[in-house]
Parts: C-alpha cells; sequence; structure tokens
C-alpha cells in the first residue's frame, strides 16, 4: 500500500546523511520530494524555533496532508541520565518559561495562571502527549522541554528544574506535537542527545556522533516502513 509520510527538521545538516541516502536510493518525484518504493517521502525544513516552526509547518499542511510525519533533531540532555549519542523517542513536550514571572523569578505557567485547562484538547495533565510511540523500534523513552533559546547560564538551568521541564531540550518540539494532534497527524518525534544543559561548552557536544545515530534511525525506520498509521 502506498503511503506518503514527510520527515520534519529544523535545518539540513541535522538530516544530511538521510538526504543521502535517499538521493542514493530513491527517485526524486519533485522538490524536496522522494518517492522509494511504496512511500513517497516530503522533507520539510522547520527553521529553528517556534515561531519559524508553527510557519513553515502549517504553510506545507495548506496544500499537502502526509499519512505520517516524523520530526527528526538534535537536543540537550536536561536529564544527566540519558546518555550523549543515543536517539530517544519523544514521549511528551512541553513549552517552558511560558507564562508570568513572579517576584522570586519563578515562571507561573499558564496552567496555574488559568490561561489554559491542563485537560482540555490537545493537553493532558499539562503536557502534550504523543499516542504512537513504538516500541518495536526498541529505542529509549524520554520527554521534550520546548524553548526559545538553549540554555547554557547555570542559574536559569537550575531554576528550570523548579517548574515544568522535560529530560531532553529543543526549540521547534511543542510546535510539531500541538500541530499535529489538532490537525490529527499520525506522528513520532526522534532526538538524539548532542551533550548535556550545563555551563556552555561546546567542546563537550559530540554533534557527529549524535547525528550518525539519528539518521541511522531514520533510515531504519524508512526501511522497515513501521511507521504510525492514521488516528
Amino acid at each position: 500500500m502506498s503511503r506518503h509520510i514527510a520527515i520534519v527538521s529544523a535545518t539540513t545538516k541535522e538530516i544530511q546523511p538521510l538526504l543521502d541516502y535517499l538521493k542514493a536510493e530513491a527517485s526524486q518525484h519533485e522538490f524536496q520530494t522522494y518517492k522509494l518504493h511504496a512511500l513517497t517521502i516530503d522533507i520539510i525544513y522547520s527553521g529553528i524555533g517556534i515561531l519559524q516552526t508553527t510557519y513553515n509547518l502549517m504553510d506545507y499542511l495548506s496544500h499537502r496532508h502526509p499519512d505520517a510525519w516524523i520530526q527528526a533533531g538534535i537536543g540537550g540532555a536536561f536529564d544527566h541520565s540519558l546518555n550523549i549519542g543515543d536517539v530517544y523517542q519523544i514521549e511528551s513536550e512541553v513549552l517552558v518559561e511560558f507564562g508570568a514571572e513572579d517576584f522570586d523569578g519563578r515562571i507561573i505557567d499558564p496552567f496555574e495562571l488559568g490561561w489554559n485547562d491542563p485537560n482540555g484538547f490537545p493537553y493532558t495533565e499539562g503536557k502534550l502527549i504523543c499516542p504512537f510511540i513504538n516500541e518495536k523500534f526498541e529505542l529509549p523513552i524520554a520527554s521534550g522541554m520546548t524553548s526559545i533559546h538553549a540554555h547554557g547560564f547555570p542559574p536559569h538551568i537550575e531554576q528550570l528544574r523548579t517548574g515544568i521541564n522535560g529530560q531532553i531540550e529543543n526549540m521547534e518540539g511543542a510546535v510539531f506535537f500541538y500541530i499535529s494532534l489538532i490537525k490529527k497527524i499520525p506522528f513520532l518525534s526522534l532526538r538524539s542527545v548532542s551533550n548535556f544543559v550545563e555551563a556552555r561548552d561546546t567542546k563537550k557536544w559530540n554533534f557527529g556522533l549524535s547525528l550518525k545515530n539519528l539518521n541511522d534511525t531514520i533510515i531504519g525506520i524508512i526501511k522497515s516502513e513501521k511507521i504510525p498509521h492514521a488516528i
């Protein structure tokens, strides 16, 4: 059965090995669309951050509606029990540091403020939940948190621990989850860990390993055709 999927990445660099694989193994149907056996695969570059991601995903959905899509990206581990280089299925996303700043610097989240119902669709207990976690992939599972910037100042990092947070930091995930749930598009979000969220020191990051493992995982999923089915 023919299926139409999309791979969503913030940047070209994060999925370059996947692009090389598709150019070698698939036929290019049109710009950023490939045919591989029974799959039609669109490549979407969301851009970095929530603003570009919102626009680019909604612009794409204005003229296409995939059977399913996969977000693929690199993230920083807020939880130090995670492993650098490992690829995680993201089970939930939250938007951190969104709300109101209290007198002590704490961010009061929109649910505590009464702006949003923590169990009003598409939220579940204040989180955006992925219902398509696939244990057959044998990938570890983690939670995500979406921020407007990558944290690198220790006092701010510690402050995050007092409020809503997740295990892997990124800058696009919550938008992808929100739109997927609202538009009822089956989805997966995969994040490989390149670094720990701590005092910023890029010398400690392992982008190469996280990039390789992320792309190997996506290519394996495409080959297996274990793509989530319609809701």
